[in-house]
């Protein structure tokens, strides 16, 4: 029997009434009658009740309360994405909450989460991308890069989600902090705004440096 179901709040009201009045509660269809109307009341009050405080927690709520709760801490820079369910948002959610930054690898971390591709990030002042102006030859994913003098500087490239399946289960180290919630799911990620990707770029950039941000569907990676 569950608590707080229909037949369980019937059980307990029957526990307060004195039972020389009624005698058996199984040959008494009319006093029942009343107590099965009490508690389908009372159940539904439960179920509400149950109901409000899983939306009160993240690694609970569900349905358009998770919407809310993105809103609430994210604004417009963490929408749903298409057909995304509840566990799988929740995952991006909380990742995105404890996301340290500002730092070059959060966003990048960040990046990877919505659009379920790892950016290409280029600091044209820092050595070890590119030795420096007049340092060196640097070989990078196949691409020679030069160092400039562009201090406080960085060229991002954003890669829009692909067309292919995509499990969520195969992104970064976020997922294994995050498993313990079963939140992950197996569903492609199949759309993520431009302004997102913006905004997820805004919230991890250091406050005094620019981004050259570039977004592009590019190639699927195998």
């Amino acid at each position: 029997m569950t608590t707080g179901s229909q037949s369980d709040i019937v059980v307990r009201l029957q526990q307060y009434l004195p039972r020389g009045w009624f005698g058996d509660f199984n040959n008494a269809p009319n006093i029942n009658a009343v107590l099965q109307g009490a508690a389908w009341g009372l159940s539904t009050q439960y179920a509400l009740l149950t109901f409000a405080a899983l939306q009160t927690r993240i690694a609970t709520a569900t349905g358009g309360w998770l919407d809310l709760i993105s809103n609430d801490f994210f604004g417009t820079a963490l929408p749903r994405l298409q057909n995304e369910s509840d566990g799988a948002f929740r995952a991006r959610i909380l990742a995105n909450l404890f996301v340290k930054g500002p730092t070059r690898g959060d966003m990048s971390a960040v990046l990877t989460l919505i659009t379920g591709r790892k950016p290409d990030i280029f600091e044209p002042s820092n050595t070890t991308d590119s030795g420096g102006w007049d340092g060196g030859f640097y070989w990078d994913s196949g691409v020679g890069r030069w160092g400039a003098p562009m201090p406080y500087q960085s060229l991002v490239t954003a890669y829009r989600p692909a067309t292919s399946a995509l499990s969520l289960g195969e992104l970064d180290s976020f997922r294994w902090s995050f498993d313990t919630y079963g939140a992950w799911s197996d569903s492609p990620v199949t759309s993520v705004t431009d302004a997102a990707i913006i905004a997820a770029v805004e919230s991890t950039r250091a406050v005094g440096t620019v981004v050259w941000l570039r977004i592009t569907n590019g190639p699927v990676t195998p």
